[in-house]
């Protein structure tokens, strides 16, 4: 392998791969990144045997060939390289590294020892818009569960049906949906992704100036591709809960509150919320919400703030920072909160979006 390329392009690719590689791994070749030179331009992917990445960047080759390299030393030494261009070539299983003030030799891993991401069909599914996926995958990803214990829960579930696609997350004590309008897809169809891979596809369509993204699907994996690169990923296994019977049909009370405002008094609650448990109480009034919160041995706030309520309510106790993971991905001026009695779920909206939910399940506390 003999090529050439420039330090900008060989440090973007390396950093659209790097993230996944494993520091502490039992197999030394999970912690390289492989290189792979053929067809005028240069392959750079890695895995770690759930998720692989891949992603192409132009290159003037001389001569085809692969190899693995220590994807920290690689990517460190590429990324701390402020030459123009440089010059890569293979002799046996060390990489030679030149530019005009630089040059180093970097020991691999023979290339036929790197598991190869596959190809997981020649057909995508559906083709939707860059910043429309990101801004999905924002919105729903922070009621995903962060452990495996339920490892249905520690993804998203994505569910095809005609022109809809829904994308869904619950960590069974808040849930967020999003319904986005697409194109008819030919077969209804329904998966769930790791949040780890839903993580890396935020990352690589940040990096990428394409408009659309495609999703790949087949029996066991998925794969995302945004123009020279793409993510392949294994999906959980397992059916993802029924969710639509735990969002209640119709409410007691419906308020209309100032998003920043009650982002603030949320915050101020939050402050002491932290000390303890991290409980929040929220009570509606006809012309205002009271937000409060104690902590035993540090003292209380209580904070009112203007809103218009269809009704009073008693109070009720939620996790505050699962209130403000909601309000901090709402886009409207205004959030619709609605409630029915300390025992029951509530939804949170924005004022004019109609395509997205978030369910919060109330604490019960002693009095």
């Amino acid at each position: 392998m003999k090529i050439s390329c420039t330090q900008e392009k060989l440090n973007k690719g390396l950093s659209a791969v790097s993230r996944i590689v494993g520091i502490r791994t039992t197999l030394p070749v999970l912690s390289n990144i492989c290189l792979e030179a053929k067809h005028g331009s240069l392959e750079i992917s890695a895995t770690d045997l759930e998720i692989g990445i891949r992603t192409k960047i132009g290159a003037k080759i001389d001569k085809d060939g692969a190899i693995t390299i220590p994807a920290r030393l690689l990517s460190e030494f590429v990324a701390n390289n402020s030459d123009e261009n440089i010059d890569l070539e293979l002799k046996e299983t060390t990489l030679h590294l030149k530019s005009q003030r630089y040059e180093a030799n970097i020991k691999g891993i023979d290339f036929s020892e790197f598991p190869q991401v596959p190809t997981v069909s020649d057909e995508a599914i559906i083709e939707i818009r860059t910043e429309v996926l990101t801004k999905s995958i924002s919105e729903v990803i922070i009621a995903a569960a962060t452990d495996d214990t339920r490892p249905v829960l520690s993804g998203i579930y994505f569910k095809f049906v005609g022109g809809t696609l829904y994308m869904v997350a619950t960590d069974s004590y808040r849930l967020a949906e999003k319904t986005i309008e697409i194109p008819k897809v030919n077969k209804d169809c329904e998966f769930i992704v790791p949040t780890k891979t839903m993580h890396e596809v935020l990352r690589i369509t940040s990096l990428s100036a394409e408009e659309k993204v495609k999703i790949f699907i087949s029996e066991n994996q998925v794969a995302f591709s945004a123009g020279e690169s793409e993510i392949v990923s294994r999906l959980i296994e397992g059916a993802f809960p029924n969710y639509k019977q735990i969002i209640p049909a119709s409410f007691k009370t419906t308020a209309d509150i100032n998003l920043v405002e009650f982002s603030s008094a949320v915050k101020m609650a939050a402050l002491f919320a932290r000390q303890g448990a991290n409980n929040i109480r929220i009570k509606f009034a006809p012309s205002e919400v009271i937000i409060s919160s104690v902590a035993d041995q540090v003292g209380d706030n209580v904070a009112k703030i203007a809103a218009t309520s269809s009704a009073e309510s008693e109070e009720i106790t939620f996790n505050a920072k699962y209130l403000l993971d909601i309000l901090q991905v709402l886009p409207d001026k205004k959030v619709i909160f609605e409630v029915n009695d300390k025992m029951s779920p509530g939804l949170i909206r924005g004022e004019k979006t109609k395509d997205y939910l978030y369910i919060i399940m109330p604490l019960r506390v002693e009095e």
